[in-house]
């Protein structure tokens, strides 16, 4: 028997849409439908007047550039802590190192 879901009634851009999703997952479906409606209204604003599926295309590009940033940018952020961890490290290291050597001549 497959799992059991829910329907929910969504509008992106004036057009009501049904929607299948499990049971608790209602809210987080809804947050990407207003998701793409809030991008689909700046697109418009934007190449003003397109048809339907040109309207569509270019908000789906336009998520795909956002969701492209934000991984480029948590990549950045990512590296950037990695680097400062090693650095950490080589010091902690360096520090071990000399503490040793005092310890060996006391």
């Amino acid at each position: 028997m497959g799992k059991p879901s829910v329907k929910l009634g969504i509008t992106l851009y004036n057009r009501e849409y049904t929607v299948n999703c499990g049971p608790g997952e209602e809210q987080r479906l809804q947050q990407l439908a207003d998701l793409v409606e809030k991008e689909m209204k700046s697109v418009a604003d934007k190449v003003g007047n397109a048809t339907e599926p040109r309207h569509l295309m270019l908000t789906c590009l336009s998520l795909a550039d956002k969701l492209l940033e934000a991984r480029s940018k948590s990549g950045h952020e990512i590296t950037k802590q990695e680097d400062l961890f090693v650095a950490a490290v080589e010091h902690l290291k360096q520090r071990v190192t000399e503490l040793a050597s005092q310890v060996g001549r006391a």
